[in-house]
């Protein structure tokens, strides 16, 4: 804080120099060491479990389709929903909402800096720190993969194509969840509100939907809660990106899950109707497009981004 305060009175104080002291706020060795411990430790539990496959005699495509189908859906559930979700949550919460309550906020608009000007500091500083805990995992987790099962370089170099899809729906989800959080912290007074509103905003959009759909079956699709559910929204943008690259070729062992718990597939087998073939795979259920699914959680992100610069220009800041 006391190299904050000595920056900040400097004249040549620049966004720059807001973004690396934001960044610095958030980052520390220790606490990145335990975020990254906490993303991978549910796919390394299904990676280490025993496995009768056997690496060495199987195609190189094979061995990455199965280290893929392993991953997909512990990496949108647990690593990509709800760990770094919660972890943007709560870093995020207090950069705004602190410094108000602290006097810093009023350091910063006396130099004067404007306020959207302090918002885009610490908004990219989150979203820097929400890339760097994405790339990190994702990279340890194919690394140990390939290592647990084979050791062969091929099958690293066979899965980059997934690596790099779902790092680019890491991206997407840091951009909306930085921009509700950031957001949030603008308009709760309180950080801790502002950090339970995002955590209470998580459970509902992976497990909370997930749960009312086991209980109300096929009551789900006649009262078509899909339009309100916020987790098939995302699987649906998670899948998007997997087709996007053909990162996993279709099949039960993945789609099974994302049929049974967030309705992004159906149970129907895709059908070639010319010569009445299963070709592999699921159905999708369609209810929304994916790019419309997108589009509904980027607008989400938007708006209360807008809201919550104008929330911060309109906020009475006072020592």
């Amino acid at each position: 804080m006391e190299r904050i305060k000595q920056v900040r009175t400097n004249k040549s104080f620049t966004m720059l120099i807001l973004i690396e002291e934001t960044f610095h706020d958030i980052f520390s060795p220790l606490k990145f060491l335990i975020c990254t411990i906490l993303m991978l430790v549910y796919p390394l539990l299904l990676v280490l479990a025993p496995t009768s496959v056997d690496f060495s005699s199987i195609f190189i495509h094979h061995a990455c389709s199965y280290i893929a189908v392993v991953l997909a859906f512990p990496l949108f559930f647990w690593t990509f929903g709800i760990i770094l979700t919660s972890i943007i949550g709560i870093s995020g919460s207090p950069l705004i909402s602190e410094e108000v309550n602290t006097g810093t906020m009023l350091i910063l608009i006396s130099k004067p800096i404007k306020r959207y000007k302090i918002f885009l500091g610490k908004y990219i500083a989150l979203f820097l720190y929400g890339l760097l805990l994405s790339f990190n995992a994702l990279l340890l987790l194919g690394v140990i993969s390939v290592l647990r099962y084979s050791g062969n370089i091929h099958h690293f170099i066979g899965i980059i194509p997934f690596l790099i899809s779902v790092f680019l729906y890491a991206v997407v989800l840091t951009f909306i969840f930085v921009s509700i959080t950031l957001s949030f912290s603008s308009i709760f007074k309180s950080p801790r509100n502002s950090s339970i509103s995002i955590i209470f905003l998580v459970l509902i959009s992976f497990i909370g939907f997930m749960v009312l759909r086991d209980l109300i079956h096929v009551d789900y699709q006649n009262l078509q809660l899909y339009h309100f559910d916020l987790g098939y929204h995302l699987a649906n943008v998670y899948v998007l990106f997997i087709e996007l690259f053909n990162a996993i070729p279709p099949s039960l062992g993945w789609q099974s899950t994302f049929a049974q718990l967030y309705s992004v597939f159906s149970y129907l087998g895709i059908v070639d109707p010319d010569q009445n073939i299963n070709l592999g795979g699921l159905q999708k259920t369609n209810y929304y497009l994916p790019p419309v699914s997108l589009l509904i959680w980027v607008s989400i992100a938007i708006l209360l981004l807008t809201y919550g610069v104008l929330s911060l220009q309109r906020r009475e800041i006072s020592s």
